[in-house]
Parts: C-alpha cells; structure tokens; sequence
C-alpha cells in the first residue's frame, strides 16, 4: 500500500471505507510506526512534515482533524481515520490514564497544564460556504461578530486560500482575563448544543450548524489554514505561564511604585530641611525688624525730653550771663562816681 500524503494514486469517496481498514490493519501489525517513546508519538502518514514529535492528545487531534477534513483527498483522509481508531482502540488500552482521557464526554474546566493559544483565539469550523464564479464565498466576519455578540469578540476573521472561503474562520477575543471568561463562555456554549469540539472530530456525520472552541495546542499544530493562522498570531502559554508573568508584571509595578516612593519621601525630606532653614531665617529677620522698630519708637519719646533739657539749659546760662554784666556795670558806675 501507498501510504504517502501524496494524492497521485488518489482513491474515490466510495473506496474511503475499504482503504480505511486496510490502513488500521496495518498499524494493528505493525508494520506502521507510532509510538516513538513512552509520551512521543508521530504520524506514520505524513512523513518529512515539521511536525514528529507529538504528545497522544496533539495526535489524537491531528488525526480526527485531516480524517474529517473536507479539503484533504480521499486517501488522506482514510489513512488518519484508520490512525484515530488505532489511537483510540489500541494505543490507549495500554494506558488508563490515556484512555480515559479520550473517552471523556463532559467538557472540564480549562486545566493550568492546558495550554492556548493566546491572546484567547477561538476556532470554528463547518462555516456555511457556496460556490460562485469559480470560488467559495461565506458570510463576512462583521455578520459573524454580530452573530457572537453575547460572548464579546473583538473581531471574525474568515480563512482563505486560493479556492476561496475554507469554512474556517478565528475568532479574536480580549487578551485579558474578561477575554477568556468569554472565550470559555463561547466554547461552553457551543458544547452545551454539541457543537464543540469533540462532536465535531468524533462523528463522521455532522451537522449543518457552526462548529467551534477555544484553540489549544493541537490546533495550533494542525496542518491547514487554521494552523498556520494560529502559528502567525499567537503563542501557546497555559494558565500557569500566564498567572506567573502576570504575577511577575505585578512584583515589577510594586517595585518601581517602591522606588518612586522613596525618591518622593527623599525629595519632601528635603523641602522640609529647606522649609525649616528659611523658617529660622524668616523668624530671626521678623525679630530683628521688632528691635530696629522699638529702639525708634523709644528714640521719638527721648528726643523731645533733650530738646526741653537744652532750651531750660540756655536760658539758666543766659540769666547768668545778664546778671553778671549787671553786676559788673554797678561796679564801674560806683567807681566813675
């Protein structure tokens, strides 16, 4: 058999079915190579791709997404199908803990090990399309965001390709915390009304509703338009790596309000030491203003008194002078006589 992703000895839609088990029965003998480690798996079918060193969920996911692809061949598809069943029915029975985590059916809470695609992205999926002029053509994304209004997306961006609309598309959420309440919100919601993600890659027959959910770490691996829009936009953190560089933002704010802080008391302490100096200047020069002011106040009371004294003075020294010259004038009378 030809296992390769080429599509040069493409099979037809009929034959999907037949050359599906043929490629399960293969990887059940063996003669296809999976687990690469205890917790390192790749895809046997798309081999010299990028990508070969997955964990069981991201293959698990890259599986079910080409097998239910509606842009791959046939063959493609057939191939990653027959991979999904050997990864549900063989490769996890050997291991509880994977199983379990195939089998679950209730959606739970986002894990702080998950890790997103951030900022919050969702995905959706199954998005009505026509054919006109030669190209697929879909609803633009501003009557998408309308559509999504409840859950806060700050824009719809439709995925293209030379053919036209793929019937993908990436929802933009905020990138704070309000964001991923609202990216949950949606995911939840389309979950409720199976239309989530498991729903989507475990049945082969879908719906005529959007598909959708908030993208994780094996969209952003996926092969396609909506991997590589991921890979381009965003970045995989968990919750954990978030809330630590959160956390860390935090401690760095709190140091530098720390450092302003000190500079300010720094600064006021030495306003203060100014303020205190000019004070002692200011009371000494008021202090000396009230001596200069009394010292002439009693110098107007002094001077009056002097002037009285002097005048008395000159008056007693001119008496004298007339008494004498009268005294001196009988004596030269008394002599002329």
């Amino acid at each position: 058999m030809d296992y390769g992703s080429g599509e040069a000895s493409e099979i037809s839609d009929s034959e999907i079915d037949e050359y599906e088990d043929k490629s399960y029965n293969c990887l059940k003998m063996g003669e296809l190579q999976v687990k690469i480690s205890d917790n390192s798996y790749k895809c046997p079918f798309c081999a010299g791709k990028k990508k070969q060193d997955y964990r069981y969920k991201e293959l698990f996911q890259h599986a079910t997404g080409v097998g239910s692809s509606s842009n791959r061949g046939a063959k493609v598809k057939a191939n990653h199908r027959a991979l999904a069943n050997f990864l549900k029915n063989d490769v996890a029975e050997s291991s509880p803990s994977l199983q379990l985590m195939v089998i679950e059916t209730e959606p739970s809470k986002p894990k702080e090990e998950d890790r997103f695609v951030f900022p919050w992205m969702g995905v959706l999926v199954n998005v009505p399309t026509e054919y006109k002029n030669g190209r697929h053509v879909g609803e633009s994304g501003t009557r998408q965001k309308e559509q999504l209004s409840r859950f806060n997306p700050l824009k719809v961006i439709p995925l293209w390709n030379y053919k036209g609309h793929t019937g993908n598309a990436i929802v933009d959420f905020s990138k704070d915390w309000s964001g991923f309440k609202d990216a949950m919100a949606f995911e939840n919601y389309l979950e409720a009304k199976h239309l989530g993600k498991k729903d989507w890659y475990e049945k082969k027959h879908h719906a005529p509703e959007i598909y959708g959910w908030v993208a994780r770490s094996d969209d952003y691996y996926a092969e396609g338009p909506i991997g590589e829009y991921l890979h381009k936009n965003g970045d995989l953190k968990s919750i954990t790596d978030l809330t630590n560089e959160e956390s860390r933002k935090t401690d760095k704010l709190v140091a530098n309000l720390a450092n302003e802080i000190e500079a300010k008391n720094k600064h006021l302490q030495e306003l203060e030491c100014k303020y205190n100096q000019t004070n002692l200047s200011l009371d000494k020069a008021m202090e000396e203003k009230e001596a200069l002011l009394q010292a002439y106040n009693i110098g107007m009371c002094i001077s009056p008194l002097l002037s009285i004294d002097l005048l008395l003075h000159k008056w007693i020294l001119r008496d004298q002078i007339f008494c004498t010259r009268g005294q001196i004038l009988g004596i030269y009378i008394m002599q002329v006589l």
